[in-house]
């Protein structure tokens, strides 16, 4: 059967570019996707979808199984993101300051791709297919939450989404059991001491001494306050104080990221860090603020899912090329909030090829795909819906 779904999946390559291409030319940023959302919808309207719009430019769209039971759910996200392409194709976005760097247009070709070879073949189906076209998967707290809000997940049994990687080479599918992206969370901390003039620091409460001594402290969350063996990441980004050589600041600021992988690990750090700052405030006789921001959680594979995975890639691109242990990445995707409703599984789709150039990593400027990866992930996710 996947030999089948391959081979008609590779006659739809001019199409599926065709239609990656009109998208990538075009593209919107999130909660803006609207032309880009227009045409998805138009086009699975035609190949005879039920089209249902849900939140913001979110919709689903149903293909039902006259002899199935049961759904399985298929999403696809669509935002770009404000860089400025530096890719010098025909095809080059025309929206000056937004491109789709991360791929989703490679993303919404896929699942229009396998709704438009399901669909000829529906009577084959063991059971119906929703696909979620989802805004704002850039911006948190993203779109995820608001289509499941919204019921984009009622009576469905699965879920599944995949992500392309440059950085993988075209005919390559990877997954893993468990995390497989991080929890990206936020934090803003400051200092407030009283200002003044820098030749009599005895007369001010000079925030950057202690805003300094905290820096090296919160170094010490991975290595001294975390179970080893528990990936963490806490990276203080952002230093800024004062405006002159000549005037002691009042004021301290520091930003960062965090990311983890459990939530227990999690919310250690935030105790922790919230902890310290208010010490070395205390210790300095200053004042604190101190804001932490979830961000996504960490996507957690089922391991039903990665299986299913594992058997419908292997059967498309064969099995030396599926990795099911693939190393969990540091970056953030609201397709966790899928996968705490369903069971199902994330994976990532090869979409570089290195003969061709084509190896920048996502959010480059001069990020591109391998379009030959684009009927691999029609004949994937097809596999998964049947």
């Amino acid at each position: 059967m996947s030999t089948d779904l391959l081979n008609a999946a590779k006659e739809m390559q001019e199409w599926l570019t065709t239609q990656r291409r009109t998208l990538h030319m075009v593209p919107e940023l999130s909660l803006h996707e609207f032309k880009t959302s227009e045409h998805c919808a138009q086009q699975l309207t035609e190949l005879g979808l039920k089209v249902t719009r849900l939140w913001g430019e979110g919709f689903i769209a149903d293909l039902d199984a006259p002899n199935g039971k049961g759904r399985v759910a298929l999403r696809a996200d669509m935002d770009a993101l404000p860089i400025t392409e530096l890719n010098d194709i025909p095809y080059r976005s025309t929206h000056d300051g937004v491109a789709h760097m991360c791929g989703h247009d490679t993303h919404m070709t896929i699942a229009m791709g396998t709704a438009k070879l399901l669909s000829a073949r529906k009577d084959k189906l063991t059971r119906s297919v929703r696909f979620i076209f989802q805004p704002s998967e850039e911006l948190p707290p993203g779109g995820a939450l608001g289509l499941i809000e919204k019921g984009c997940l009622e009576a469905v049994d699965e879920v599944y989404g995949l992500h392309n990687n440059p950085q993988m080479e075209t005919g390559t599918v990877a997954t893993a059991v468990g995390a497989i992206t991080a929890a990206a969370d936020i934090f803003e901390i400051a200092l407030v001491g009283r200002g003044g003039h820098a030749s009599r620091p005895h007369e001010a409460l000079d925030p950057i001494p202690a805003t300094a001594e905290l820096v090296g402290m919160l170094q010490t969350l991975v290595s001294r306050r975390t179970q080893p063996g528990k990936p963490a990441v806490v990276s203080v980004t952002k230093f800024s104080a004062g405006t002159t050589h000549n005037i002691i600041p009042d004021r301290a600021e520091l930003m960062g990221t965090v990311r983890t992988y459990e939530e227990s690990v999690r919310a250690r750090i935030i105790e922790e860090m919230e902890r310290m700052t208010a010490a070395v405030a205390q210790a300095h006789g200053l004042k604190h603020e101190f804001k932490y921001t979830r961000g996504y959680d960490s996507i957690v594979n089922h391991e039903s899912g990665v299986q299913a995975v594992a058997e419908a890639a292997s059967e498309v691109v064969g099995k030396g090329n599926v990795n099911t242990n693939f190393e969990p990445q540091t970056w953030g995707e609201d397709f966790a909030y899928y996968l705490q409703h369903k069971p199902g599984a994330f994976f990532l789709l090869g979409s570089g090829n290195s003969s061709k150039g084509i190896t920048e990593p996502l959010h480059s400027a001069r990020f591109n795909v391998d379009e030959s990866c684009l009927p691999l992930g029609v004949a994937v996710m097809a596999r998964l819906a049947l």
